[in-house]
């Protein structure tokens, strides 16, 4: 019973973690190059912001080149951008591109 218990305690850690609210770094990333990108355009709601992220290292071994954000409409809901990842040197910089308008809020 207690290695039950054990095994469902170290499941449920690994789906919190996976499924948590935080945002991995290119979520970061990205999210705050849109922020950029339409600082000043009063058609966004810059606070609803919703990037996909890096694949887990267990499924895909490489740092995702891309980024698809949810970008909320202050009229209600969501176009879709991309962002791309662009190593220059050391540093990573982002070209940000319109993707879909008025194309959800769910970006995955």
């Amino acid at each position: 019973m207690r290695a039950l218990l054990a095994v469902g305690m170290v499941m449920l850690v690994l789906v919190a973690t996976g499924c948590g609210g935080t945002e991995d770094p290119t979520q970061q990333f990205a999210r705050r190059a849109i922020e950029s990108h339409l600082a000043g355009n009063a058609d966004y709601d810059l606070d609803q912001i919703r990037c996909t992220g890096n694949p887990r290292p267990w499924f895909v071994e490489r740092q995702a080149t891309e980024s698809i954000c949810a970008v909320g409409r202050t009229v209600g809901g969501c176009d879709w951008f991309r962002v791309e990842l662009i190593p220059v040197g050391s540093q990573v910089t982002s070209r940000v591109e319109p993707r879909s308008q008025d194309a959800g809020c769910s970006p995955t």
